[in-house]
């Protein structure tokens, strides 16, 4: 007996603590509802960590675009104040002017303001297939008009601002009369005249002077007949019969008529943009002595 009880003793422990081990059904349920609720808080944590960095991306962006935005409101306002100070120059300009207009004196004594500097923009000329021109336009193709007979003739064609055919032909005769005695005259006359007619005609034999300096003198001997026909506020003056004579003491010189020197093959280049270089220089003195007598006499009949 005393043995069974130390038995008994020995052995309550361990039944004791097996007891313990073994949960009720309501244990077991509170143990299951407790380990869910620590798996809801976790779950509930990942939740508020996702929707936290949700919202710090949002954040970033409207961040990144309120920089942009004041970007672009610096950017407007540095327009603004350009534009600003464009219109408070112009106004300081204008009023500058102004000024300077109200301190002139009774006198008619004032301060003048410097205007601005034009910059001429220089017009490129071209011919009729478009290529640039190298010389001055009035010297390329189709500057040198011939007549029904193809020789080279040049025509003015004028009113005269109201004269009669008798003023105009004292205008024209005196111009004339003067033409035949210019510092570059060789044997210039006047031909023929027909007051009657109003008709006058000269006989030109002047120098074309290409160069002269210290050490050459570059020069041709131009003929040509220059005819008035004149009417009631009109006048007619032709240039024709052109003929040069160069260098006629040496090989390279020669002579011939306007048709075989000035001519658009002869005188231009094959792109028709440019003066040829011996030729050249005939066409350009030509049409000048034209363009001179027709504008000066001109001038004279209108005025």
């Amino acid at each position: 007996m005393k043995k069974l009880f130390i038995s008994i003793l020995v052995l309550l422990p361990a039944l004791t603590m097996q007891a313990q081990n073994v949960l009720t059904p309501q244990q077991q349920l509170e143990k299951v509802q407790k380990e869910l609720e620590v798996v809801k808080k976790a779950l509930e944590a990942e939740k508020i960590q996702a929707e936290a960095a949700k919202t710090k991306a949002e954040a970033d962006k409207i961040k990144a675009e309120a920089e942009k935005m004041k970007a672009e409101a610096e950017k407007m306002k540095a327009e603004a104040e350009k534009l600003k100070a464009e219109a408070e120059k112009k106004v300081k300009a204008k009023t500058n002017k102004t000024n300077a207009q109200q301190t002139q004196s009774a006198s008619g004594w004032a301060i003048p303001n410097a205007e601005p500097k034009k910059t001429e923009v220089k017009k490129v000329e071209k011919n009729a297939n478009g290529a640039v021109l190298k010389a001055d336009a009035k010297y390329m193709e189709g500057a040198i008009t011939t007549n029904a007979e193809g020789k080279v003739e040049f025509t003015l064609d004028t009113d005269a601002n109201g004269k009669s055919a008798d003023e105009i032909y004292n205008i024209v005769y005196q111009y004339m009369s003067d033409l035949t005695q210019g510092e570059n005259n060789i044997k210039s006359r006047m031909a023929l005249v027909n007051k009657d007619q109003h008709i006058i005609a000269n006989t030109m034999d002047e120098w074309l002077v290409f160069s002269n300096t210290f050490l050459s003198l570059d020069r041709s001997e131009f003929r040509y007949n220059l005819v008035a026909s004149i009417k009631d506020n009109h006048l007619t003056l032709s240039m024709e019969r052109l003929y040069y004579v160069y260098e006629e003491d040496r090989s390279t010189g020669f002579k011939a008529p306007a048709e075989e020197i000035i001519n658009d093959k002869i005188a231009l280049n094959k792109k028709k943009t440019d003066l040829a270089k011996i030729f050249g220089k005939f066409r350009k003195l030509t049409i000048d002595r034209k363009d001179q007598i027709f504008s000066e006499i001109s001038t004279l009949v209108k005025n």
